[in-house]
């Protein structure tokens, strides 16, 4: 088999889901190394030489290396051709509204209440707390940090279409991806305008696609 040019390295997590959305929104050719975190296959010394920290996902572009959901799905965009449907801002502004989603769903969202979740819950409830140690005050405030950031930005979020209109952008794939995690740690949308957003990505053809080279 060929290697295409550009490379994803990991797959069954919302981070590298990013990249596969996408190469899918772009309908760009790639090669999925289908390997996962905490398995060793990130501690091997060819991994760690493309990626230092030992951890997932990786985008790879010829001899270019990325090893940042989020750089690597801006990478994306600045060098290829847009698509008719995805939205790309053209002013200073515009770009600044896109970056204040992309900011927002990194560390209000996954940082603190995703990874909170990830590293303290208990094993029945897909946390690592046998690694990190309970937590059960910081999993409390990672909650209600969760319903608060979802109230705050309810009025952003549109009845129809997505954030910036008639089609996606960067940031409906990283805001999208972190309420991925609602269903796995069984945090509720306490938003019926938020929950229909997420129900219609969700229908979508390129994120459909993605998904099912990602997780199954």
């Amino acid at each position: 088999m060929v290697k295409s040019d550009l490379e994803v390295w990991g797959y069954k997590t919302y981070r590298p889901f990013r990249i596969y959305w996408i190469l899918h929104e772009y309908g760009l050719k790639y090669t999925a190394h289908k390997i996962g975190s905490r398995t060793g296959e990130t501690q091997t010394i060819e991994y760690l030489k493309m990626n230092a920290k030992g951890k997932i996902p990786i985008l790879q572009h010829n001899t270019k290396i990325i090893t940042e959901s989020a750089a690597a799905v801006n990478y994306i965009i600045y060098n290829y051709k847009k698509p008719s449907d995805f939205y790309v801002p053209n002013n200073s502004f515009k770009k600044a509204k896109i970056d204040e989603w992309l900011f927002f769903s990194l560390m209000e969202l996954d940082c603190l209440v995703i990874y909170t979740l990830r590293k303290h819950e208990i094993p029945e409830n897909l946390g690592l707390s046998n690694l990190y140690g309970k937590a059960p005050n910081a999993i409390k405030a990672a909650r209600e940090h969760f319903d608060r950031m979802i109230k705050a930005c309810e009025n952003n979020v549109p009845k129809n279409g997505w954030l910036f209109g008639n089609s996606p952008s960067v940031a409906d794939i990283m805001f999208i991806s972190c309420l991925m995690h609602c269903d796995k740690f069984k945090l509720e949308i306490k938003s019926k305008t938020i929950l229909n957003y997420y129900k219609r990505a969700k229908k979508r053809r390129q994120f459909i696609d993605a998904y099912q080279n990602c997780f199954e």
